[in-house]
């Protein structure tokens, strides 16, 4: 069957109302934001009610807002001004008692309540025979209704606080099919305490009975035990008794087209609630001037003296003093430390420029010096061979008794040698040195091999003298056998031991007992296919 004609599904509907303008988006950033949180360790039923509460705030509030332990109230303050929150709801929890506190961003004031009795949305709905909740129902905000007087200054002022928590209503724009939910704080003026409902709105035609509303649902009753439908309405005793009763206190006139089966535009209609829960009992314990931290300007326990109070606004002026002044010290000290830390860096830039021209000076010293060194180095060389050629010469006239010829002997013309006084450098002198243990290190290492090389070629001789001793006792014990001479007791007995297949060979006598043989299994050549351990 196909779609009828003449009539725009929901998305249709959608594309022809076209995106929010920017008058919507002005609405909804003037609405009453919220967060709804809880501060310290509250237990699990706090938890929940808080998440009720929540629902009641929906949508201007944060649903799924987390808090974590090392939150603090600045964190909320700070996020609260691009998110347009206007409100906070806090809930706390001591040994005495469960706490809610009303503050208002960022100013204040900050109202706290007691709360002295409070129940869950689930043990609400538990209790009805139908509970019903869509979740359609807090796509709108609710609608306040209240009745705390203003005879006073703090209920003048709570009055004021719940009704800011929620958006204005104007009677001559407002959708009625908007309006599905309410919000009713009752003031009881003899306990002087506060109780909070939440109900759902709808509205029912009137003058119709009860078996006539179960005809006009979208789902009908089962009539397979009836033989007429007349049977419905006047037999098995269904009574408008078992409902709620109509009256003056319910009925309104419709003035819009209103969702609801059987309600008519300009007829009396009936306004029916029911309660989804939480509920709330609450007494007003003080009120303070700012965001949790200003005059305590009512107290219902507690009521000071104006000396009192007097002291205690001049002792917090003295700490805000203070804290002024502790804040102003460490700008100080960071200004103080920054400037050291830039002179610091200043210096050693300098000294680095200072180091870097010294090293260029060295250089060009050092240069001078090699120079100096290379010339006293020949200078040291030459000297040294003309003292070989007098010692030369020397040697020569007193083992033959006269002169040598000029020739025999080169002799070469003196130098003169560098003055002693000149004093190389101190970068000079540590070179030098280095240069020097390198030296001698290099002269340890060949030593060292030298003596290797001794002790190798010693064992090597040695090795061949006791061969040559061996030889020369085998010559002469063949001599004294072939002689047929007794062996004297000079003569040397060398014994050989013959081996062949791993077994010693035994004497011709055999008086001397054979060593046992351990039958050794010896090991395979290869390994088996499969044996590699892992």
């Amino acid at each position: 069957m196909g779609k009828r004609r003449g009539k725009l599904g929901k998305a249709a509907r959608n594309a022809k109302a076209g995106p929010a303008t920017g008058l919507e988006e002005e609405t909804y950033q003037r609405a009453p934001h919220s967060f709804v949180f809880h501060r310290g360790h509250v237990g699990k039923t706090v938890k929940e009610l808080v998440l009720d509460i929540r629902k009641i705030m929906e949508p201007y509030t944060a649903s799924n807002l987390r808090v974590r332990k090392k939150n603090v109230m600045k964190d909320f303050l700070t996020i609260a001004g691009p998110l347009h929150v206007s409100h906070f709801i806090v809930f706390t929890k001591t040994d005495i008692g469960t706490y809610m506190k009303l503050v208002c961003v960022p100013r204040g004031p900050t109202l706290t309540f007691k709360v002295n009795e409070f129940s869950l949305s689930k043990d609400v709905l538990s209790f009805q025979k139908h509970p019903d909740v869509d979740s359609r129902l807090f796509a709108n905000h609710a609608v306040m209704v209240t009745n705390i007087p203003s005879d006073s200054m703090e209920n003048k002022l709570m009055n004021i606080t719940f009704k800011n928590m929620f958006p204005s209503i104007n009677p001559n724009t407002v959708k009625l099919n908007n309006m599905r939910r309410s919000v009713l704080v009752n003031y009881d003026p003899q306990s002087k305490t506060v109780d909070i409902r939440h109900y759902i709105m709808k509205v029912t035609p009137t003058g119709v009975s009860k078996a006539m509303k179960k005809l006009m649902r979208s789902k009908l009753p089962d009539l397979g035990h009836h033989e007429d439908i007349a049977d419905l309405f006047m037999e098995k005793g269904l009574s408008d008794s078992e409902g709620e009763q109509d009256g003056p206190h319910n009925q309104v006139t419709v003035t819009q087209n209103v969702k609801g089966r059987g309600v008519t535009r300009n007829a009396v209609n009936a306004i029916r609630l029911k309660e989804i829960g939480p509920r709330l009992n609450l007494t007003l314990i003080k009120i303070e001037e700012g965001f949790e931290d200003g005059d305590v300007l009512y107290h219902s326990l507690v009521v000071k003296t104006p000396e009192e109070l007097e002291a205690i606004k001049a002792m917090r002026i003295q700490k805000q003093k203070e804290k002024l002044a502790r804040k102003q010290k460490q700008e100080a000290d960071v200004r103080k430390k920054q400037k050291l830390k830039e002179e610091h860096i200043k210096k050693t830039e300098e000294g680095m420029k200072r180091k870097m021209k010294e090293k260029g000076e060295i250089e060009a010293v050092d240069e001078e010096d090699k120079s100096e060194m290379d010339n006293k180095t020949e200078n040291e060389e030459e000297d040294v061979k003309n003292e070989d050629d007098d010692d030369d010469r020397e040697y020569y006239k007193q083992e033959i008794g006269e002169e040598p010829e000029p020739e025999m002997f080169s002799s070469s013309r003196k130098r003169k040698r560098g003055s002693q006084d000149s004093v190389a450098p101190q970068a000079k002198r540590a070179k030098q040195g280095k240069n020097d243990f390198k030296q001698g290190k290099k002269d340890f290492k060949q030593g060292k091999r030298d003596f290797k090389q001794e002790k190798k070629d010693f064992k090597k001789g040695h090795k061949q003298g006791r061969g040559e001793t061996n030889q020369k006792h085998q010559k002469e014990n063949r001599f004294s056998g072939a002689s047929g001479n007794k062996k004297s007791k000079f003569s040397v007995k060398f014994q050989q031991k013959d081996k062949f297949d791993g077994k010693q060979k035994g004497r011709k006598d055999g008086n001397k007992k054979k060593r046992p043989v351990h039958n050794k299994v010896k090991k395979p050549m290869f390994r088996p296919k499969g044996s590699r351990k892992r």
